[in-house]
């Protein structure tokens, strides 16, 4: 989830940790009250009041091994290459490649500054040239895609996502979780047409109404949904958005095989009825 002097702005270099942190064994995180994008996570540089200063080093443990952090435009981000050598280190480069560009999480490059600062730091190797960084919550959703139990949120049973995409001329329909038992699963309701799409072929579907604009899709590529499809409400609440990155999380690998309902998991996620 190295010889080109530019890097592209999703490569990552995944290279052996020469730092001092030893690996502890994967525990499941423990469940907390407050906040479900922190059940995992704990970071020794937020314990304190203070602001967040720019290039501020910091450490987060991450399902018990200790993650480099570093201030990068006032957010905390994560050292993907050392949570890939040590969390995910029996997955290959092309499998968290593409399990991160699923989850739709995108790598913020170093500069050469905070390449040395976190070389400093332990988190990357001398050698290294690149590095991309993640978020906590990101890099939470990434590693608890494969370390994780992946139970899919609960969710009332007439529940359904407000979504929408700007592909061609666009489409707006309900996204309905019950029915999202395998990846081609016929799950999106058109609001126009009120036909059913499953997500990959909704995203090539749409209608050209009076204010529509014509966007020039990309090749087609089926796995591009999660990328595309969107919650139609613009500042959705915290609580929304983590369900639908649950549910984007789910047969992300492409599987046929199907898998669970949404409502036999537990100790998952319960969106509140009135979302």
């Amino acid at each position: 989830m190295e010889k080109a002097l530019l890097p592209g702005p999703t490569d990552i270099v995944m290279s052996t940790p020469t730092g001092p942190y030893q690996q502890e064994p994967l525990t499941p995180p423990r469940p907390t009250h407050h906040h479900s994008s922190s059940s995992s996570l704990s970071s020794s540089s937020s314990s304190t009041s203070s602001p967040l200063k720019p290039n501020q080093v910091g450490q987060v443990v991450l399902y018990g091994v200790p993650i480099v952090s570093l201030v990068i435009d006032n957010t905390e981000r994560l050292c993907l290459a050392q949570i890939s050598n040590t969390l995910l280190k029996n997955y290959s480069y092309n499998e968290i490649h593409n399990r991160r560009v699923a989850l739709g999480i995108t790598c913020v490059q170093c500069t050469p500054v905070q390449l040395e600062i976190l070389r400093r730091a332990g988190a990357m190797p001398i050698s290294s040239r690149r590095c991309g960084m993640i978020t906590k919550r990101e890099a939470e959703r990434l590693c608890k895609s494969f370390l994780g139990e992946n139970s899919p949120p609960k969710l009332p049973d007439n529940f359904a996502f407000d979504v929408s995409h700007e592909c061609a001329w666009g489409c707006r329909g309900n996204f309905i979780p019950a029915r999202y038992n395998s990846s081609r699963a016929k799950c999106i309701k058109c609001s126009y047409c009120n036909m059913y799409f499953s997500p990959n072929k909704f995203i090539f579907h749409s209608h050209r109404t009076p204010d529509a604009k014509y966007t020039q899709p990309d090749a087609a590529n089926f796995n591009s949904w999660r990328r595309h499809l969107k919650l139609s409400e613009k500042i959705p609440p915290d609580d929304l958005v983590f369900a639908w990155e649950d549910v984007k999380a789910m047969f992300n690998g492409g599987s046929r095989k199907r898998g669970h309902g949404l409502f036999n998991g537990h100790n998952v996620f319960v969106l509140p009825l009135s979302a």
